[in-house]
């Protein structure tokens, strides 16, 4: 009997995640025998859940909330990008130790990329200061976007702006015309802002949340923007990327169900 290769994802809470469907399906592509399960765990119990996981054969593991520093701290290797992120979302067995990989970013542009968007200006607001944001904000910029940020906390956001401004143009929103993708990366409340951001006419907007947690954005967005989408296809992108990263062989993504 052919032994299963042994993934998963690690949260709190994680009961919600769908990542475990998807790479089942993922799997069947290629017709690779996966066991790929949930795991919740407490802050303090992080690392030696980890050190479990990994000790008793486990090959990589997707990271949720809210964990993601940890994972980058619990890695032996960081990738470039992992580092301008400041966060880890895939662990992944080497032979030189577990390495750490944020593939957040690159699952967001490659589903903007699936969906042949085009944008006139390539200038993105981004809504929040957090982790994912920080994910996005870092692969809009190396995308060539100039990126515009609003966050209930300035000073949070000022402070991204100052990490990341190496990458490229990154500032506070101060009415900056012919704005052409707005970016929702908070949990509520977000749509307060749009009636001050100054749209082009064929403005998109994209809510990194997807499912009842987006409704609200998304149905606030069609008063200014031709196009919504949630963060579905993020999730997917994502996560084709941490399946490749872990077996070398790369998903295709166009029928996945969830």
């Amino acid at each position: 009997m052919t032994q299963k290769l042994r993934y998963g994802v690690i949260g709190n809470p994680i009961s919600h995640s769908l990542s475990p469907q998807l790479h089942q399906q993922f799997a069947t592509q290629f017709k690779l025998p996966i066991s790929y399960g949930k795991i919740c765990a407490s802050p303090k119990g992080f690392n030696r859940v980890l050190n479990d996981f990994f000790e008793s054969g486990g090959k990589g593991l997707n990271v949720t909330a809210p964990f993601k520093l940890q994972a980058l701290d619990y890695a032996h290797i960081i990738t470039q990008r992992a580092e301008n992120a400041n966060s880890v979302n895939t662990l992944v067995m080497t032979k030189e130790g577990i390495l750490g990989d944020s593939t957040d970013g690159m699952g967001f542009l490659r589903d903007l990329y699936n969906k042949q968007l085009d944008f006139n200006n390539k200038r993105a607001v981004l809504l929040g200061a957090g982790g994912v944001a920080r994910c996005i904000a870092s692969a809009l910029l190396l995308d060539g976007f100039e990126v515009y940020l609003i966050n209930r906390t300035q000073s949070k956001a000022e402070q991204l702006a100052n990490d990341l401004s190496h990458l490229g143009k990154i500032k506070i929103y101060q009415q900056e015309d012919h704005i052409d993708l707005v970016v929702n990366s908070v949990s509520k409340n977000a749509e307060q802002y749009l009636a001050d951001i100054y749209f082009d006419l064929d403005a998109k907007a994209y809510d990194l949340n997807y499912g009842v947690k987006a409704e609200s954005f998304i149905q606030a967005t069609k008063e200014f923007t031709t196009q919504q989408f949630t963060g579905l296809g993020m999730l997917i992108g994502q996560g084709a990327e941490s399946f490749s990263l872990w077996t070398g062989k790369y998903p295709n993504t166009d029928n996945i169900i969830l």
